[in-house]
């Protein structure tokens, strides 16, 4: 019986067809989901004010309670208002990939 010999250890970075196929099969790059993409994939980190008045804490409860958000998709909507550029919740929330 003849012996199959089979070699594992490719070198994919000489080989030119190898790369051909890397470069064709790379995502092509789009701007307009690049800061979208780049928040969703962002290492999260602890958001957090001093403590608050009850009353105000109580409020923006309240307030995201009646529209429908969550408190950070309200202090997302707080900060749109405030001018700072934020793109959609759906677009930067990681759990909704």
């Amino acid at each position: 019986m003849a012996k199959v010999s089979v070699n594992l250890d490719d070198d994919l970075e000489t080989d030119d067809s190898a790369h051909k196929l890397k470069t064709m099969a790379a995502p092509l790059p789009s701007v307009s989901k690049a800061k979208s993409s780049a928040l969703k994939d962002a290492r999260r980190v602890q958001f957090s004010f001093t403590n608050v008045p009850e009353p105000i804490k109580e409020a923006f409860a309240a307030e995201a309670m009646r529209r429908g958000l969550t408190k950070k998709e309200l202090l997302y909507e707080c900060l749109r208002a405030g001018g700072i550029n934020i793109p959609a919740t759906s677009e930067i929330d990681a759990r909704r990939r």
